[in-house]
């Protein structure tokens, strides 16, 4: 089989490290979308749910089901994404809702008697949420309906290309002249937050009511010029999985394929893992595993379900063995920073390309 190790104290740390280094007053919000970044949303949520979080984030209904099973009775934003469809399940769990628009709040107080929301605001990201022309009445709006609990407001900082230094104290200024014409008309929500994972760690003065950071609680920075300093440990310890079977190249299969890395008499391997479970389409030349604590090449091409791997040097390799693409075993390792490059990616993307049907392990 396959399998992720997840460290659950890692996410522990990076909470700690996070709590430790915000005002007491600022409320946090765990952002746990694609299933807490790949390491299981339930399991993510719980570890913070005991550290003291405030609440939750998530893009998914999915993810926010998942959480609730748990038995986590905290706050659980529900980011764009969810249809009226969803009325009952928001119902049920009493799941807060994100607000873009008058359009998006008449549909939903047509099919929801009483509920709780957030109204998302655009500040040049040109994704979901209001403009700032639109947050004023769309506020008034919100506030004057019996079927809304109007909660919280908040944005996220665009991360598109920009050649303009100031952009991001222009977006903030933007917020603060919402949230202070709100203050004037009595309707400013008790929870103002734009500050997501990079927002806290470069921009203490976002802070506001709340921050919802995401990568920082599996260990990822997603900034190289941070204003707070945290220590963050990353929670995907390793990617495992095994020999599904071993095998020399004899002259009974005819030709050795005419593929890079092939020879005769080599001895290949064939590991449980393939495109379909995360690695990439077109192995990477260069790229290895480790087993029984030595590294060896991964062989292209690769499959749904399959990856060769040349053993010719690890003559004890044998059906069942452990193989390691992401950790350690013995003196080798092999890094986040590695697999990720080999894989093409950042460090998110190796993340979000965890698999959901890969078993979990928490350590």
């Amino acid at each position: 089989g396959s399998w992720y190790e997840i460290d659950l104290g890692a996410v522990r740390n990076n909470y700690r490290e996070l709590r430790w280094r915000l005002p007491r007053n600022v409320k946090i919000y765990a952002c746990l979308k694609r299933n807490g970044y790949g390491c299981g949303a339930a399991a993510v949520a719980a570890t913070l749910a005991a550290e003291g979080v405030d609440g939750f984030a998530v893009a998914s209904l999915l993810d926010a089901i998942s959480i609730r099973r748990t038995g986590i009775a905290l706050p659980v934003l529900l980011y764009p994404g969810a249809s009226t469809g969803a009325g009952p399940v928001v119902e049920a769990l009493d799941l807060t809702i994100s607000i873009s628009s008058i359009d998006e709040l008449h549909q939903w107080t047509s099919v929801l008697t009483k509920f709780r929301a957030f109204i998302k605001v655009d500040l040049g990201f040109c994704r979901a949420g209001a403009t700032p022309s639109e947050a004023g009445p769309l506020l008034t709006a919100a506030h004057s309906s019996p079927n809304v609990l109007v909660e919280g407001i908040y944005a996220h900082m665009s991360e598109l290309p920009s050649s303009r230094p100031l952009d991001v104290v222009d977006q903030f200024a933007r917020m603060q002249t919402i949230l202070s014409n709100a203050e004037s008309g009595g309707i400013r929500p008790a929870i103002a937050m734009m500050s997501s994972t990079e927002g806290v760690l470069r921009h203490p003065q976002m802070d506001l009511d709340a921050v919802d950071p995401g990568a920082l609680f599996v260990g990822l920075p997603e900034t190289e010029e941070p204003a707070r300093e945290l220590t963050l440990r990353p929670a995907l310890k390793s990617i495992c999985t095994t020999l599904v079977t071993v095998k020399r190249l004899d002259a009974s299969l005819g030709p050795v394929p005419d593929i890079p890395g092939f020879k005769p008499g080599m001895t290949i391997g064939v590991i449980g893992m393939g495109w379909g479970d995360g690695l990439p389409r077109t192995v990477p030349s260069g790229s290895e595993a480790i087993i029984h604590g030595r590294r060896a090449r991964l062989l292209a091409p690769a499959h749904l379900e399959h990856l060769r791997i040349d053993l010719t040097d690890v003559p004890e390799a044998r059906f069942g063995d452990r193989v390691i693409l992401l950790g350690r075993q013995g003196d080798q390792h092999i890094s986040h920073e590695e697999l990720a490059a080999h894989w093409g990616t950042d460090l998110v993307g190796l993340y979000a390309s965890l698999r959901d049907h890969i078993p979990r392990i928490y350590i």
